[in-house]
């Protein structure tokens, strides 16, 4: 059984775009909905599918509460352009690809309610979210996605032992307080310990020159202290670290006889490009340059791949797509038959969430929660690997290092 909001309204047939839209939204399902009138609080409207052969039900089903930011209550039915569905692009690609997760699931046997929310990204409707039995009575939430939704549900949400999960946010979890909080993507801190983890891993500190270049931009700055705190923890502050704010003159705090590891901590691209080129000319005369990044440079699609390679670049990421992988191959083609699109990002985080969840839940019950720390799972985008805090609840481990090989990222082995 699938339920989706109530409060979609009745389509202009002159507004294919938005049917197109809805369409997308429900493709999944191929059902009819059944518009009612408005709620003040969200009150889901059952789909109605016909009689079909069904897998042989194994065990009870298990509810899922899907809260995410499709905002269709901003949409004008006479006047929206395809411009203005894009602010929906995330929620329905992280939908399908979810819906998709716990289709895979089904396949096998098992059964799902899910239940899916327009949080429409304001505070009054979560507020109400988070109030409502329809959404906290359920095995698990997944949602909202946004860091300020994620606090006010948390702030007026009673789950019981029910887990909250957050896929997308890369809040540090100490933000939200909450021991029933599932944080899956990695935070910024994470990363600075992992490439602290492999420097100390793979170098010897009498051998190498660290350099830092820090902006001291408030994001920039929490990530270089992080790398050196890191560093200088896991180490016994054997490696020296020199700051500098930029790349001019850095060939003066380049060592000549040693291996030099350059940390550019930025993911400014009006900073970052003179500060590659700088290096790759000073890679090419006398120094031995070895570079790491920030992680948002996996989106970086103006850095140059020869220069990158040239560089030895490194960056640690929570997400990678290895589009040559088989289980990789059968989902882009699942993805391509059910909805007539290409997987984004989003979708193949939906997926995953769905798949691991839903497995812990048929195979533990309402006991699921005990063993999320001990079910390792290697996903199409991640490794979800969870550790346990009782103040700040369970946050993913899992994260790779990546490397320019053959002209594109990889992961380290």
């Amino acid at each position: 059984m699938i339920l989706v909001p109530n409060h979609l309204q009745r389509l202009s047939g002159n507004n294919y775009l938005i049917v197109i839209c809805i369409l997308i939204f429900l493709s999944a399902c191929s059902k009819k909905v059944i518009p009612t009138k408005p709620a003040e609080k969200p009150v889901p409207v059952e789909i109605v599918t016909p009689k079909v052969e069904e897998p042989v039900k194994k065990n009870i089903d298990h509810s899922i509460v899907l809260l995410l930011p499709f905002q269709l209550n901003t949409l004008n039915l006479k006047t929206s352009r395809k411009s203005d569905l894009s602010r929906a692009d995330l929620a329905i690609d992280f939908y399908q690809g979810f819906k998709l997760g716990l289709d895979s699931l089904s396949s096998g046997g098992h059964n799902y309610n899910l239940q899916v929310f327009d949080t429409r990204n304001q505070e009054t409707q979560i507020v109400n979210l988070a109030m409502s039995g329809s959404v906290k009575n359920q095995d698990l939430i997944v949602g909202p996605i946004f860091p300020d939704g994620i606090k006010t549900f948390s702030e007026f949400s009673d789950l019981g032992k029910t887990l909250q999960i957050s896929p997308l946010a890369a809040s540090m979890p100490s933000e939200f307080n909450d021991p029933n909080l599932v944080s899956i993507n990695n935070s910024i801190d994470q990363h600075g310990r992992k490439i602290a983890e492999f420097i100390i891993s793979q170098y010897k500190p009498e051998l190498v020159q660290v350099l830092l270049i820090n902006t001291q931009r408030t994001e920039d700055a929490r990530f270089s202290n992080y790398i050196k705190r890191s560093l200088f923890e896991l180490s016994g502050s054997k490696f020296r670290v020199i700051e500098r704010p930029n790349a001019i003159g850095i060939e003066g705090y380049l060592s000549t006889t040693k291996n030099n590891l350059v940390i550019v901590a930025s993911s400014d691209r009006a900073f970052l490009l003179p500060a590659i080129d700088k290096l790759y000319k000073l890679k090419n005369q006398k120094y031995r340059i070895e570079l790491f990044g920030h992680p948002n440079w996996i989106k970086a699609r103006y850095l140059s791949p020869e220069k990158m390679q040239a560089l030895n670049a490194r960056i640690s990421a929570s997400y990678f797509v290895n589009y040559k992988a088989q289980n990789v191959k059968n989902f882009v083609a699942r993805y391509r038959d059910e909805f007539g699109l290409e997987p984004s990002e989003y979708s193949f985080k939906g997926f995953d969430t769905a798949y691991y969840f839903g497995s812990l839940i048929e195979k533990y019950d309402k006991q699921y929660a005990d063993y999320l720390v001990k079910e390792i799972y290697t996903g199409l985008h991640n490794e979800f690997r969870f550790v346990k805090d009782p103040k700040y609840g369970y946050r993913n481990t899992g994260l790779m290092l990546l490397r320019y090989q053959n002209f594109e990222l990889q992961p380290v082995k």
